[in-house]
């Protein structure tokens, strides 16, 4: 199962998916500044048209979302996009793990060959 990897493919591999972490982890920390300013924005807009808008609370509700669709949209995506960031970073550490569990069936297999 493990003997096509030598030590050092096994090692090299180990290094890329670190490396691969910390990329992710520096980027999730600007995804997570995007989500918070675009969340900021939205509520502003938010509250602008809300304030700006004369009629009932519903009335005013509603052309509230309409007025401020876009600046939601942008506040979602944002969200979506650190929340990937996030699966990104489990799915490599998941990969880490397994690479350090072939890791020591590769030992296994060397140290009996």
């Amino acid at each position: 199962m493990t003997s096509n990897l030598t030590p050092e493919q096994v090692i090299a591999t180990l290094s890329v998916i670190g490396k691969d972490i910390d990329e992710a982890t520096s980027e999730i920390s600007r995804l997570d500044e995007a989500a918070v300013r675009a969340r900021a924005a939205y509520k502003v807009d938010y509250a602008r048209a809300f304030l700006g808008t004369e009629g009932s609370m519903d009335i005013r509700k509603y052309t509230a979302d309409l007025q401020t669709q876009d600046s939601f949209l942008a506040h979602e995506l944002a969200d979506q996009e650190h929340r990937a960031g996030l699966t990104q970073i489990r799915a490599l550490r998941d990969r880490l793990e397994v690479g350090r569990s072939i890791s020591v069936l590769v030992r296994l297999e060397w140290g009996q060959a």
